[in-house]
């Protein structure tokens, strides 16, 4: 996400592409090979680990064989990557848009990879994999029972919930939510009550609100595609009310936007991720006046999650931060000189199949300079959705001069959203995360996971009982009620073809709520949870 987060089903058609990778324009960071050009092996080969070294890191980090247990590797993932290689040809059957992408020549006309060292490399990676990747949760540390939080669920919802965003207006009092079905936005009180619907025509999983209105990242298509028919809508603020406005079509499968006057003109620009699928890019546009607009890409490639604008380097410019998915699994900063001009800086990047979801900026320990708060759980990689020991939530303290070291980890499977915020009132950041992913046999209580702070990075974890009523996609947290507490709501979407039990499928298509509202007992009378 949505928002939208990376719900990819066709990742594991990317997100684990050892090379062959669609080639870059201008702009691209690795020189890669041309469509039709045959790679040649430098020198035989004693093993598949030298041949992995050499062809596995044209697009992203030479894959570890640990990340993936030997089936998936064996029968999903090693079979989709001789195809991107060159080496099988693609079909119909495991690309649903491939006139789309024979079309933008995606796909190399010649192997890129020599077959004898292909062999090696899919030798290697079934040889060295574990059986099973084992999960290190303990769902007996996620105590069930939220002191901080009485929880119920909104009034109004929709059957099924296809919930794809939530967002909390403090200003107002009200939530907003968007739904995949109805291709709406739904304005709603602080009891879940509907006050209004606006039609929007696309599945909207991103809103940010400017003085001119509502800016909606609609990603056209929920499920990975490579038709463009994401969004960017504006509803309007008129004297007769909200005005719907098309600012830009004919994207790929678009995620977020964030605004700022980049080059200094006066006019307010934007960000945008368009995540897509196989094509996709994050790009910032030019206002020109009159709702015309210059694109400028920055990244071209896909994958590109949310972002966010902060003057990184204190010269007074916007920068920009993004997280990227898809097999690149990265944050970049983009370094602003104030013109519009960028400059890109690596901050991090991780193995192909990390699934990164999401992420956040917030000073967590107090020293003036923002952090990064990073989930990586995506996992509708592969059709058995295997629990993966390195889902979770990541902190990143910022040590000055764009370097950033992880200083805490959280292990939650299909970890996709995290906020921090001080929700008792004690001086230091609390965590809150969904898990669109968990582990509903072994630890259904990862759904949604408090973490309280107790200082040196110490937490304890609690969820409620309920937690397990819908499956959270989306979160947002703020003073829902105006009483200076930060309250939270999540957002449910539940049709994914992943392994889950049928009775809580059923449960959730009969009676699951399109939001849950976790409401902040800070100021309930008679209690005082401000000081531990």
């Amino acid at each position: 996400m949505m928002p939208l987060r990376r719900l990819l089903l066709a990742a594991c058609l990317g997100s684990l592409a050892l090379s062959g990778c669609k080639p870059e324009t201008a702009k691209k960071e690795t020189p890669a090979p041309s469509h039709g050009e045959k790679i040649l092996a430098p020198g035989p080969f004693s093993n598949g680990r030298q041949a992995a070294q050499v062809y596995c890191q044209t697009c992203h980090l030479v894959p570890k064989p640990e990340m993936l247990d030997k089936r998936t590797w064996r029968e999903e993932a090693l079979p989709k990557m001789a195809c991107f290689n060159g080496l099988t040809a693609p079909t119909r059957e495991a690309f649903e848009d491939l006139d789309i992408l024979l079309a933008a020549g995606f796909f190399p006309k010649a192997p890129l990879i020599p077959a004898k060292a292909w062999d090696a490399i899919a030798d290697y990676y079934v040889a060295s994999a574990p059986e099973k990747l084992i999960s290190p949760q303990d769902q007996g540390q996620i105590q069930i029972g939220l002191k901080q939080f009485t929880v119920h669920p909104a009034r109004f919802g929709r059957k099924p919930a296809l919930t794809t965003m939530v967002r909390i207006d403090p200003a107002r009092h009200m939530i907003e939510m968007g739904d995949a079905t109805s291709q709406a936005v739904d304005f709603l009180d602080a009891t879940g009550e509907l006050v209004s619907t606006v039609r929007l025509g696309n599945i909207p999983v991103r809103v940010t609100e400017t003085d001119r209105g509502f800016y909606f990242a609609a990603i056209g298509h929920f499920f990975p595609r490579e038709e463009p028919h994401g969004q960017l809508l504006l509803l309007e603020k008129t004297l007769e009310g909200l005005r719907r406005k098309v600012i830009l079509s004919d994207l790929p499968r678009t995620t977020d936007v964030q605004f700022a006057d980049f080059n200094g003109d006066g006019r307010m620009d934007f960000a945008l991720c368009v995540f897509g699928n196989f094509i996709g890019r994050f790009s910032w546009f030019e206002n020109l006046g009159d709702d015309q607009y210059t694109e400028h890409v920055l990244f071209d490639k896909p994958g590109a999650l949310n972002s966010v604008v902060y003057d990184f380097n204190q010269d007074g410019h916007p920068d920009l931060a993004v997280l990227v998915a898809q097999a690149t699994e990265s944050m970049f900063i983009f370094i602003n000189d104030g013109k519009g001009n960028f400059t890109k800086h690596l901050i991090f990047q991780k193995q192909p199949s990390w699934g990164h979801s999401g992420f956040e900026l917030v000073d967590f320990d107090g020293d003036g300079r923002m952090d990064m708060l990073v989930t990586n759980g995506d996992n509708a990689d592969f059709t058995t959705a295997p629990t993966k020991p390195y889902h979770g939530i990541r902190l990143y303290l910022n040590k000055g001069n764009l370097q950033f070291e992880e200083a805490w980890f959280f292990h939650l499977n299909g970890a996709y959203k995290a906020v921090a915020r001080d929700f008792d009132h004690d001086g230091d950041l609390d965590i809150a995360a969904i898990s669109f992913f968990p582990d509903y046999e072994k630890s259904p209580r990862e759904s949604f996971v408090y973490l309280e702070n107790q200082g040196g990075m110490n937490f304890t974890v609690s969820t409620f009982a309920e937690c397990i009523s819908g499956r959270w996609l989306t979160m947002d947290a703020g003073d829902l009620e105006g009483d200076g507490a930060d309250d939270i709501v999540l957002g449910s979407l539940t049709k994914m073809p992943t392994l889950v039990p049928e009775a809580l499928k059923n449960t959730w298509l009969e009676k699951g709520p399109s939001v849950m509202i976790l409401k902040n007992n800070l100021h309930k009378a008679g209690r005082n949870h401000a000081a531990k």
